[in-house]
């Protein structure tokens, strides 16, 4: 018999690949290297999301296996990650965040909370569970739906051009969970697609910063390093489609300003 944790990740895979849910799997492309190098990054999202597990990942260290809770949020000094990709590729990164936040709806609004971190960011990291997804706390009223809300309200005082990307913690348990992986696969895709159309529908004018969201674990190494993969390449897509469209609406614009 395999291992449990091979078997996760074989699964993984064929999630990763299933329709609707489907994301580039071939290695980073060196011009996306060289736009994420030198790149500072955020990271926020609820208690025991993954925060700090994702954080300690970043800095190649053991994640924390107990989670810990702190009265207020525990601000993580900006620290440089060279962050170790699939194929024997690397990318210098620059990361900041919050991690064992108690009480954190209010530590997120206070002025010395998620915004102070999030501000000067080119990418910010929002991280939520798959429980969060399958349970829908996406919608109006529910928490990670007032977080979208708070999104919303700062994106006009974070750095021109900062994108923000979900990442959706602890797939390993999902998988660990069921046997019909097919019937996994249409549901993920389902509850993917929902949240798109509500985060798309919350940051209405700003949708475009918002690169999509990726299943990963923190837990599981070999589920992380190709999830981080498909993450990294698919805000890099974003950012590219984004600078496409711009140029595509200049050229439209001066068409009609010299119609010559």
């Amino acid at each position: 018999m395999l291992p449990l944790a091979l078997n996760a990740f074989r699964v993984f895979l064929f999630l990763a690949s299933a329709p609707g849910i489907e994301k580039h799997l071939t290695h980073l492309v060196k011009t996306a290297l060289d736009w994420w190098s030198g790149k500072k990054i955020a990271v926020i999202g609820p208690t025991a999301s993954g925060k700090d597990s994702f954080l300690a990942r970043l800095q190649s260290r053991d994640i924390p296996q107990v989670h810990s809770n702190s009265a207020m949020g525990e601000r993580v000094k900006s620290f440089p990650v060279k962050l170790a990709l699939s194929n024997r590729q690397f990318v210098d990164i620059t990361c900041k965040g919050v991690i064992n936040i108690g009480g954190e709806a209010d530590y997120r609004d206070a002025p010395s909370g998620w915004l102070s971190v999030c501000k000067d960011a080119d990418v910010v990291f929002y991280i939520m569970t798959v429980n969060d997804l399958c349970r829908k706390r996406f919608l109006k009223g529910r928490r990670i739906r007032q977080d979208l809300d708070w999104l919303l309200t700062a994106l006009p005082h974070l750095k021109q051009g900062s994108l923000i990307h979900i990442l959706i913690n602890k797939i390993d348990g999902q998988i660990e969970s069921h046997t019909d992986y097919q019937a996994l696969a249409q549901e993920l895709a389902q509850d993917l697609a929902e949240l798109d159309r509500t985060v798309k529908t919350v940051l209405h004018p700003y949708e475009a910063c918002y690169t999509g969201a990726t299943l990963i674990s923190m837990k599981n190494k070999q589920i992380y390093t190709r999830a981080i993969n498909i993450v990294f390449r698919a805000v890099y897509s974003a950012f590219h489609e984004g600078v496409a469209r711009r140029k595509a609406r200049r050229s439209r614009h001066a068409r009609v300003l010299d119609p010559t």
